[in-house]
């Protein structure tokens, strides 16, 4: 996939910060992705190899809640908004107005 890049992340390192802008979403390769507050302390959700995160917030056009924080050395996939829209404005309307509902229920 061109349009995406890969980034390895340091144990610790934020991946983004809360109230960024979410303009792209992931798919971990490997290690792990810990979703935390703003102080980095509290974990509401770790993600890892193999799973995707960041749709919702993509779809919505906001920003970042909270924080994501590599568990260990981590690699992740980072696809651009843009790809995610490009897909959707490819289905048919029933398919893409369903997403968007279920991503505004996130």
């Amino acid at each position: 996939m061109t349009d995406s890049s890969t980034k390895i992340l340091f144990h610790g390192e934020a991946l983004f910060r809360a109230g960024q802008k979410a303009t792209h979403f992931y798919l971990v390769r490997r290690g792990a992705i810990s979703i935390v507050d703003q102080a980095g302390i509290a974990t509401s959700r770790e993600f890892g190899a193999d799973e995707l995160f960041g749709i919702p917030e993509v779809l919505a056009r906001g920003s970042w809640d909270l924080s994501a924080l590599a568990c260990g050395l981590t690699e992740v996939q980072i696809f651009p908004a843009d790809r995610l829209f490009s897909t959707l404005s490819e289905m048919p309307d029933t398919h893409s107005d369903f997403l968007c509902r279920v991503a505004a229920m996130a």
